[in-house]
């Protein structure tokens, strides 16, 4: 009995550290997300191409390759707080050069230099819910972290153009860095470990091994290279398309995707309701069925054009987000339940690192295709094919019918 107060106290607490986390993952990603709202105006003030105008996640995300694995290891191994702290600093530092590059090179330096930082949000704040709370909640509460990817990206569509046509687009940077920053400082002073939360990893030689080594991590991880590099090139292409082809300013361009993101941010956490919920706790199949919603929207998006009504824009926009923005969290939730809890990062961490390669890979060849062939129909159609491969992919995966821990 005299243990219930500090159990009482700690089942408080998880809500708290849910929503400090959150907060992270919205400013990180309505930096990292916001981008591509942006990308009409730079690529009219420092006179880029299609395929350079794209390329902004792509620049972001090679950070993420060099970084998501080792910071899911150091989550592991020294703690979620630290790892975010030093995470969320550095891409707050680098969207403050931003603001000042005078031109392309040194504008996508500091987006990749960002890149590093931003890694280390993923696998890091996966892990650092996913100790808080137990196995029958586990897709939802994972799924709720992850709307912050598309919250951000929504808050990203509908502030940061507005804030551009006040302060231009490096003022909107530069606001984009300063919340990045404020969330840094927060989740470093609120942000607390569980018990025995932060010594995980007394032998992490076998633990690395047994992630590295396993069918299922590296059948899903590939899965989620196509998964990533399909949303991202979606997302970052839109406005431009919208703007180039339907003929909508860049204001309302943003809101269609910010209409998008906000129904991405609905679909992590319905998908791990029903995961959790309604399907005893299979995350495959939901993915699954995403992934065949996302084929199919992407390839209704080459019939899009200037006679397109408003109103199918938007359904269009909020099927994509449901779909092709809301598999993330159960498909975090699947990687870490195959590694186990004391390798949940690292595992999230590799995942990521290789989905980020998909993210580098895809809007830079979209945007390719789209200038050498001088229209966008062929390249949505490539997206669609890419799902197709990324289903055969996840075909054999076999998931835990119980969760490895709880």
């Amino acid at each position: 009995m005299t243990e219930r107060p500090a159990d009482d106290r700690a089942s408080r607490y998880r809500f708290v550290a849910l929503a400090l986390i959150m907060a992270v993952q919205t400013a990180a990603n309505l930096g990292a997300l916001g981008l591509p709202s942006l990308a009409p105006l730079i690529r009219a003030d420092l006179a880029l191409s299609r395929q350079e105008a794209g390329s902004f996640i792509s620049a972001f995300y090679v950070g993420g390759v060099l970084t998501s694995l080792p910071a899911g290891w150091l989550a592991d191994r020294v703690g979620v707080r630290w790892t975010l702290l030093a995470g969320q600093g550095l891409t707050a530092g680098c969207f403050a050069l931003m603001a000042l590059a005078p031109g392309y090179g040194l504008l996508m330096a500091a987006v990749t230099l960002a890149g590093v930082g931003f890694g280390a949000v993923n696998p890091t704040s996966t892990k650092g819910v996913l100790v808080w709370f137990p196995a029958r909640s586990r897709a939802t509460v994972v799924g709720v972290k992850q709307a912050g990817f598309p919250l951000g990206g929504a808050l990203g569509a509908f502030l940061l153009p507005s804030l551009a046509g006040i302060l231009g687009w490096r003022g909107a940077v530069g606001v984009a860095g300063g919340l990045i920053a404020l969330t840094a400082a927060i989740v470093g002073l609120g942000y607390r470990e569980p018990a025995g939360g932060a010594s995980a990893l007394a032998q992490p030689t076998p633990r690395v091994r047994a992630v590295l080594t396993s069918p299922s991590i590296w059948l899903v991880s590939l899965a989620t290279f196509l998964f990533a590099a399909v949303q991202v090139s979606w997302i970052s292409f839109v406005p431009l398309y919208l703007s180039e082809v339907v003929g909508l300013s860049v204001v309302a361009a943003g809101m269609v995707l910010g209409q998008a993101q906000v129904a991405g941010a609905a679909g992590r956490v319905l998908f791990g309701v029903v995961s959790d919920r309604l399907l005893g706790g299979r995350r495959l199949v939901v993915l699954i069925l995403a992934g065949a919603a996302t084929g199919i929207l992407c390839a209704l998006t080459a019939r899009v054009g200037a006679a397109t009504p408003a109103a199918v824009l938007s359904l269009l926009a909020l099927a994509f987000g449901l779909t092709g923005i809301g598999w993330n969290g159960v498909h975090h939730t699947l990687v870490a339940e195959l590694a186990g809890r004391e390798s949940a990062a690292t595992a999230v961490g590799l995942c990521l690192a290789i989905a980020s390669l998909g993210v580098i890979a895809g809007p830079p060849l979209f945007g390719f295709a789209a200038d050498r062939l001088r229209v966008y129909d062929w390249g949505w159609y490539g997206l669609a094919a890419a799902m197709v491969g990324a289903l055969a992919l996840l075909a054999p995966v076999r998931e835990p019918r119980r969760a490895l821990w709880g």
